[in-house]
């Protein structure tokens, strides 16, 4: 995670657009693979883990960035702590699915993006900000209620001319991340 750290905003914004036009790309030539894995995903125990463990990697990544006052001498204790919580989550939590996981770990994300963008002192930085708040949203509607996740699909994986047109406006808003990397950031 911190890879992510040491990009600038023009880097991450033409990753998110690149990102987001592989998966309208693979979307339109191999419809049954991601309609597939979309339905699939939400139970995935193996993605689940993978994702819970991100969440704890980058959890800790960013418990030991902040300042915690008076606690900042036992910040050691993130070492052993993350490791704990991973096994216990993957071992005691009852449900743990990959939807909820997934929600937990785009609300870490948007931390570093929201500060590289704040503090890049580039034009426009808020479309980045803008972006990363809605994941925010979207990742604890997920953690909260991880059933959403196949809710938020249902209507593009049924219907054809909807899934094509949302697939379409991804690739579309992703050459516009891309363009903004490029042109403005």
């Amino acid at each position: 995670m911190g890879i992510l750290c040491r990009m600038d905003l023009s880097e991450i914004t033409i990753l998110i657009g690149g990102f987001a036009i592989a998966m309208a790309v693979v979307g339109l030539l191999r419809a049954d693979l991601l309609r597939g894995v979309i339905r699939s995903f939400p139970r995935s125990r193996n993605a689940g883990w993978v994702l819970a463990g991100l969440c704890c990697l980058l959890g800790a990544h960013e418990a030991l960035l902040m300042n915690m006052g008076g606690l900042n001498g036992y910040k050691h204790f993130i070492y052993v702590l993350a490791p704990l919580v991973f096994i216990g989550s993957v071992t005691c939590l009852k449900e743990l699915l990959a939807a909820r996981a997934l929600g937990g770990l785009l609300c870490l994300i948007a931390v570093p993006i929201t500060r590289i963008a704040v503090f890049s002192d580039r034009p426009y930085f808020q479309v980045i900000s803008a972006v990363a708040y809605s994941w925010v949203v979207v990742g604890i509607i997920w953690l909260m209620a991880p059933w959403r996740f196949r809710q938020m699909h249902r209507g593009l994986l049924e219907h054809e001319g909807l899934y094509r047109f949302a697939l379409g406006f991804k690739a579309l808003v992703g050459a516009g991340f891309i363009a903004l990397g490029l042109l403005v950031y």
